[in-house]
């Protein structure tokens, strides 16, 4: 179990806002969950419509969704979907028993191939999901952005700028979050901490 702590922040900073996504993130793409990271009992496995009502399986591990709920619930971040998933993000967390979240407009979903289930390779074009994440910063906000797709759609240039402003975590698509990002998320919300 990962202790929260709690700690003064300036009070023009405001509290982090965490653009959550779901497939390799909280849903573990895959069909057997790796025991390495989290014991066999601390999966959980279900499943939630999404586009067209289609039943989509879910994988995922009790400590991060645990975690999850613990960041909400003390008010540490508001936890924002950014999924292709879409406004479908809700049935994921009722399946999972987690809040109701919104989630972040991005008008430049759908304006590029989104359908792709595999991380798009690097074009010319912006990646639809960093938008809402630049306007995250320019609204003066701290941003959290949980991605598995991080990885390949952006370089370490693209999000050094943003300094400690910004927490960017790219976990394993077939894990997903992990006890040592957790841990990494933790203490950087620590900062911010009311």
């Amino acid at each position: 179990m990962i202790a929260l702590v709690r700690r003064e922040r300036p009070a023009a900073e405001g509290v982090p806002i965490w653009l959550l996504d779901i497939d390799g993130v909280i849903n573990a793409v895959t069909d057997l969950p790796d025991r390495r990271v989290w014991p066999d009992h601390e999966w959980v496995r279900t499943s939630a419509p999404s586009k067209h009502d289609l039943e989509w399986p879910i994988l995922a591990a009790t400590p991060v969704l645990d975690f999850l709920r613990r960041v909400h619930e003390q008010g540490r971040a508001e936890i924002w979907g950014h999924s292709t998933w879409q406004h479908h993000s809700v049935n994921v967390g009722t399946a999972l028993g987690l809040p109701v979240w919104p989630v972040r407009e991005c008008p430049e979903f759908g304006s590029q191939d989104t359908a792709l289930a595999t991380p798009l390779a690097r074009t010319k074009q912006t990646w639809w999901k960093l938008p809402a994440a630049l306007r995250v910063l320019d609204e003066g906000r701290p941003l959290l952005w949980t991605d598995d797709d991080v990885r390949h759609q952006l370089r370490a240039a693209d999000t050094r700028p943003w300094g400690d402003r910004a927490l960017v975590v790219a976990p394993p698509v077939e894990v997903g979050l992990t006890p040592r990002q957790l841990r990494r998320i933790d203490r950087w919300l620590t900062r911010w901490a009311v």
